[in-house]
């Protein structure tokens, strides 16, 4: 068994998936790749020894599902165990670190990022209302049912096909669609396992609509009172609701809605930042400034201009 006892880094800078890939590893194993999307085999080594020897968060979504044996992770700080079949979720800034690992581990991962799926203005209102419960949970693993598990992996297989094939004409649509896939099934997953917590099934009802309501209003609406009365209840009642089931509030949507959307805007249109603050319905664009900087910790010019 492999132990470590690094704590996680307080270093807060960002990479990008290429910049960390190159840094590890110094080359490029699949050709003409563009560094959006990738297909990692992992096992107790490469998790133990490259995960703890990042440089700091990558801006990048991650899901690895466990093949066989078991893995405890520092994710922020906060212990979490993972055994075969779970699902590991990584989002974007995330501080990760390996503690515990045993030498029969195993795992597939599925490294994204963060703005690949929503380069496409289609794809992006295609999973736009899966995305947000898909991939930002308040916890980092699910367990899989055997068809839930083989179902991703069948993706993901397609995934690495994809990328194997530098001369297909269309590889980035195919596998910009491919990964829209897997967040709208990892999606149909999560659903199903809140419903298997047994919520009463009006409190289900309330938070599946509330997760519908808020990819179709955020631009305009960002407060909760908006929300609860689309759903006919207390404004308490559904800040209630939203942190029971998901340990995350109603603002914590909205906001990452809003932040997805701003970081569109300025990195895929040349559209001023007044006017992205107008469209978001910022009061004025020194309060979108500040938001979008909290949220992201950068300017939004030093974003567009890094684009």
């Amino acid at each position: 068994m492999y132990i470590c006892t690094r704590k996680p880094s307080i270093n807060c800078n960002m990479f990008r998936l290429e910049a960390t890939w190159m840094w590890q590893y110094g080359y490029n194993t699949i050709p003409n790749w563009d560094g959006k999307l990738l297909i990692i085999d992992t096992d107790a080594h490469n998790s133990l020894v490259e995960t703890n020897a990042l440089p700091g968060a990558i801006a990048a979504y991650g899901y690895t599902i466990v093949l066989q044996g078991w893995m405890t992770m520092l994710f922020n700080g906060r212990e979490v165990h993972f055994t075969k079949d779970d699902l590991i979720i990584y989002t974007p800034g995330m501080m990760v670190s390996v503690i515990d690992i045993t030498d029969d581990y195993r795992g597939i991962c599925l490294v994204a990022d963060k703005d690949f799926a929503f380069e496409s203005p289609t794809m992006r209102d295609a999973i736009r209302a899966a995305y947000l419960p898909a991939v930002e949970l308040s916890e980092p693993r699910l367990t899989l049912a055997e068809e839930d598990n083989l179902h991703l992996m069948e993706l993901m297989g397609i995934i690495r096909r994809y990328l194997l094939s530098a001369d297909h004409p269309f590889r980035s649509e195919c596998l910009r669609t491919t990964y829209g896939l897997f967040l709208l099934e990892l999606n149909a997953i999560q659903e199903r396992t809140i419903r298997e917590r047994r919520f009463p099934k009006r409190i289900e009802e309330l938070f599946f609509g509330f997760l519908r309501l808020v990819p179709i209003h955020f631009t305009e609406h960002h407060d909760v009172a908006f929300y609860a009365s689309q759903l006919c209840i207390s404004p308490r009642y559904l800040s209630q609701i939203v942190r029971d089931i998901s340990g995350r509030t109603v603002v914590d949507y909205i906001n990452q809605m809003l932040l997805m959307e701003a970081s569109y805007l300025l990195q895929q249109t040349s559209l001023p930042i007044a006017e992205i603050a107008v469209r978001l319905h910022f009061s004025e664009t020194a309060s979108f400034t500040r938001f979008f900087t909290r949220m992201k910790g950068m300017n939004p010019r030093v974003l567009r201009k890094g684009k």
